[in-house]
């Protein structure tokens, strides 16, 4: 056995279509008080809430994201806005479409629609599927080094994953208003990693 060696970085990834969907929605009143502002709006949003509820998302996944309020003055006097956002996780995404647009019913004209997200809510299984990826990929590097060395691949010597680990990549929500519709595509999310394996070369049976 030499005392050389051949090192290798592989890439890996793997994807999956997203089967959760985080949404952010929340509401806006003016008004001249700033209690009038936040009772409009805590209105508005308890109606958003109750809608979500009702539609089959659960409380637990239904928390508070931001509360905030400012103050103008205009000509007519001091005007306040409060602003006031959940955030949902909504575990059937093709429902996802359908469960939005009712709560933004619900609160009325004070809602407002932040932002939709689409991810695969385990994504344990993707990043074990890529790292053997990318594993396979150093290893298939690694035998083509050392076959035009005229070697043979020994044992690994080294492991090293690249800094953060497996990475989801982010992908855009296709998120439109289509016949008085939300209509959400999931697409795929996919998780990307590197590593870099350093083998043993040994010298030919």
């Amino acid at each position: 056995m030499g005392t050389s060696g051949v090192t290798t970085t592989g890439q890996g990834a793997a994807s999956a279509v997203p089967d959760v969907a985080v949404v952010e929605l929340g509401t806006e009143a003016s008004a001249p008080g700033v209690q009038d502002a936040l009772d409009r709006a805590n209105a508005g949003l308890a109606a958003a809430r109750d809608a979500l509820l009702a539609a089959g998302v659960a409380a637990a996944d239904v928390r508070t994201a931001q509360t905030s309020t400012w103050t103008e003055q205009r000509d007519d006097g001091p005007r306040t806005t409060a602003r006031l956002t959940l955030r949902a996780t909504v575990r059937d995404v093709a429902a996802c479409g359908e469960v939005v647009r009712a709560a933004l019913d619900a609160a009325g004209p004070v809602a407002r629609l932040d932002s939709t997200s689409l991810a695969v809510g385990d994504p344990g299984p993707l990043a074990v599927a890529a790292r053997e990826a990318a594993f396979e990929d150093a290893r298939a590097r690694a035998e083509q080094y050392a076959r035009l060395a005229g070697r043979s691949l020994g044992p690994v010597v080294e492991v090293r994953e690249e800094p953060g680990g497996p990475a989801p990549v982010a992908r855009a929500l296709a998120a439109k208003a289509e016949r008085d519709a939300l209509v959400v595509e999931p697409g795929t999310q996919e998780v990307r990693t590197s590593v870099t394996v350093r083998w043993e070369l040994a010298d030919p049976a």
